[in-house]
């Protein structure tokens, strides 16, 4: 249910953008049909922003058909640089069940008049002609150059039973491809949310070959496990600004920090400065240069324009530079700053083009982390955010939207853009930093848990024991409902009195215990068998405290100190003798962080009712 909220809200936003006379959008929110129909119309914008990265509202519109006569096609998408032509059906269905459950019907596949249409028929099999956009539609076909050459393709935004699968291949006559609900959740709500709208292919850089400065270089490079090149360019900051402000997270995936997460940082008012209040050609003196990785470059001076260049990159990324790229974004995007502070600028880019023919993935994979990770040693990165990009930490994240809605935060700001565009709030997040600690406790390092850093934490050698591919589905399972608990802590620790000191120094302490009777025989994997587990240990921790504090083993944290209290006798008369106070020390904050904690949780036996016994 959380993810199909999820929609809703992403929906509502994309509504929000378009302008205040497209009435269609901003129904009245208390008429459910209509504004079932305004989401209707915004999922096919989903869809088109989603998949084709256009992000304008009004160039999304132009491609939207659904209407009364329309043919059968929702929607349609030219993409003049694959040579591919896209006609949508959609199906949009306005409650959880029916958005999981619910499938097209046949009746709404053979509506399709892609054979009309596309052979330039302008009214139906009726006589009745097809609506404006329609008309465009066929319009825009009859003006592609050589339509010869681009293929036809169906897209179903739509749950489509197995049977009615079968059958599409012949009833269309075209490719086709289906959107159904968790394909929908997974390649158009998360990256909406997470701003990596669509991946960055077969991207053009314009480079000014005239200038004096320019010059390239390509350098090869051997190991045992691959050969790959290195080729230098100086770039015109303009091209890396729009190429930033197109694509953001999708050239980030192997970057530490995420679009968002290399803002509000003194480097970046620097090199904002050095753009606008600086004249000439100083940016390439005082920048240390973008780093990124593309499967395959070219680059020719052949361009038919005078002292203009042509780099096409495929698949480019972004592995050291984010700063600096993601600056010059904004610079583009503030429409009080003229662009022509990016006149007679250029950066230092050097592409590294990867072995095409590396023995695996597994290789490739281990050269990019060790290419970001040196790249980025001058630069101000956790080792969190280094290891954001390791197998564990994007199969987490994964797992945990896909089977519970949830947004696992593996990437610096990597969700900031989802916050502030209204598509989550800040609850459906799951820090990292509290993952990491309750890894460690349900592993039995509680100490390390509450005392150390999260750096630290990632740093131990523990690390790649406790949390690494091999854990698996399972141990997903256990740590996001140990995250469940650990927020239910946190609500209740208000009321913490009644549980001893537990709530305040010891919740990752409470989570060990927890995690023991995550079993068949205490858990059903229900929050409410959840609370309930929970609830029985902190029923029992006041005494679990008061048996630890008079252990010998502890006697660094629970011990009487005796204070003296000197008295003076004013008359001068007799001496008086000072007072000696005892009073118990009972140092519950160390003792959760000490070297105790975790030997005194084994050693305890804790009691909670099975579940069977709760069930009755």
């Amino acid at each position: 249910m959380i993810k199909y909220i999820t929609l809703l809200k992403v929906l509502e936003a994309l509504r929000k953008e378009a302008p205040e006379d497209y009435k269609i959008y901003h129904p009245n929110e208390d008429d459910l049909d209509k504004v079932n129909r305004a989401n209707s119309r915004a999922y096919i914008h989903l869809l088109l922003k989603a998949k084709f990265n256009l992000l304008d509202f009004e160039k999304r519109e132009k491609f939207v058909t659904d209407d009364s006569q329309d043919g059968g096609i929702d929607a349609y998408y030219i993409d003049h640089e694959n040579k591919k032509i896209y006609f949508i059906q959609s199906k949009f269905r306005t409650n959880n069940d029916n958005f999981m459950n619910k499938s097209i019907e046949l009746e709404e596949i053979n509506k399709m008049d892609i054979d009309r249409i596309s052979r330039g028929e302008r009214i139906d099999k009726n006589g009745i002609k097809y609506n404006d956009k329609i008309q465009r539609l066929i319009q825009n076909l009859s003006e592609i150059e050589q339509i010869s050459r681009y293929d036809f393709n169906v897209i179903i935004l739509a749950n489509v039973s197995s049977v009615l699968a079968d059958a599409m291949g012949k009833l269309l006559n075209f490719p086709f491809e289906v959107y159904n609900y968790e394909r929908a959740y997974e390649e158009l709500v998360f990256p909406i949310v997470r701003g990596t709208v669509h991946q960055a292919t077969n991207i053009s850089v314009n480079l000014n070959l005239g200038s004096k400065n320019n010059y390239t270089m390509d350098y090869w490079v051997e190991d045992e496990e691959f050969t790959t090149s290195v080729q230098l360019f100086f770039v015109p900051i303009l091209e890396i600004a729009k190429l930033m402000s197109s694509f953001k997270n999708s050239i980030l995936k192997f970057n530490p920090r995420s679009y968002l997460g290399a803002s509000d940082n003194e480097v970046n008012s620097s090199i904002k400065d050095s753009v606008i209040n600086r004249s000439g050609n100083v940016f390439a003196l005082f920048n240390n240069g973008i780093t990124l990785l593309s499967d395959k470059t070219s680059y020719t001076s052949r361009t038919g324009r005078e002292g203009i260049g042509e780099l096409s990159l495929l698949n480019p990324q972004i592995i050291n530079g984010g700063q600096t790229a993601y600056t010059l974004s904004t610079i583009l995007e503030d429409d009080d700053i003229d662009n022509k502070v990016f006149d007679n600028k250029e950066v230092l880019l050097k592409v590294i083009i990867l072995d095409q023919g590396m023995k695996d993935e597994v290789s490739k994979q281990r050269l990019i982390d060790e290419l970001s990770l040196t790249t980025n040693n001058q630069s101000k990165v956790t080792v969190a955010d280094r290891k954001s990009n390791s197998n564990v930490q994007i199969d987490f994240q994964k797992y945990i939207y896909n089977n519970y809605g949830y947004f696992y935060h593996r990437k610096t700001g990597e969700f900031t853009e989802g916050i502030e565009k209204g598509y989550i709030s800040k609850d459906q997040i799951i820090s990292r930093n509290t993952i990491i600690r309750i890894i460690y406790a349900m592993n039995g390092r509680v100490n390390a848990a509450r005392r150390n850093g999260e750096d630290t934490l990632y740093n131990m050698n523990d690390y790649e024991k406790f949390f690494n591919i091999d854990i698996g589905p399972e141990g997903y399972d256990r740590i996001y409902f140990l995250y469940i608990a650990f927020k239910y802590l946190e609500k209740k620790e208000n009321s913490r009195s009644d549980y001893g000191e537990g709530l305040r120094y010891g919740k990752y302490a409470i989570i060990n215990v927890i995690s023991k009777f995550l079993t068949d025989e205490y858990f059903d994997r229900t929050e409410d068998s959840l609370k309930l587990i929970a609830d029985e240990i902190l029923d029992q921790w006041k005494e679990f405290e008061r048996m630890q504090s008079n252990k010998k083993s502890n006697i660094d944290y629970f011990y009487e100190k005796e204070e003296i209290l000197k008295q003076e006798n004013k008359n001068g008369k007799e001496k008086m003798e000072n007072l000696v106070i005892t009073t118990r020390v009972e140092d519950f904050d160390n003792y959760y962080k000490g070297s105790t904690i975790n030997n005194d949780l084994n050693d305890y036996e804790f009691k909670i009712t099975k579940i069977e016994e709760t069930q009755s």
